[in-house]
Parts: C-alpha cells; structure tokens; sequence
C-alpha cells in the first residue's frame, strides 16, 4: 500500500501533543486521529487512534489500528514528521 496524502490539523493543547494527522492509503482508505508526540526521553513519535476497554475493574487504551510490524511503522512515522514538519514550515511564513 502506498501512502496517498496527508493531512496535518495542529494540536489546541500543550505539552507533547503536537499535532494530529490523517493519512490516506491508496486513495481508498483513510486512518483519521494519529497524533504527533514529542518527548525528551522518547523523542518523537505517533500514537495510533485508540478507544477506552474496560475489563471489569481495569480500564485500558487499545489502538483501532496499527501497522503490523516496525518497518511499517517507522515509514509512517517518517512520512507523516515530512508532512509535518512541512506544515510548520509554510505556517511559519504565513505569519
């Protein structure tokens, strides 16, 4: 699958949040909700839309969706820092 198109939306919130994205594969199908992170200790990274699980007494995030293996993940991450860090670029001279 080839990655199609990405969209950057800037995070409202501070902190490590520092943006959302969403991504389009083969013009077919589309993954709404990554979210850009950046830590000192991680460094940056995304974060797969997820939903809240309660198991009797444990409440827990689960991903909806995710790639499969590390190769895959580090060509979206890749791909989807590109982006942004191109969003961050052309909002900087907006200004």
């Amino acid at each position: 699958m080839e990655i199609t198109n990405v969209r950057i939306f800037k995070a409202k919130r501070r902190g490590p949040i520092l943006a959302y994205a969403n991504v389009i594969l083969d013009s077919r199908f589309i993954i709404r909700g990554i979210t850009l992170l950046e830590t000192e200790k991680s460094g940056r990274f995304i974060s797969m839309p997820s939903r809240l699980l309660r198991n009797e007494d444990r409440r827990y995030y689960r991903d909806m969706c995710h790639p499969l293996n590390a190769n895959v993940r580090n060509e979206l991450t890749e791909i989807i820092f590109a982006a942004y860090d191109e969003f961050m670029e052309n909002s900087e001279n907006e200004e």
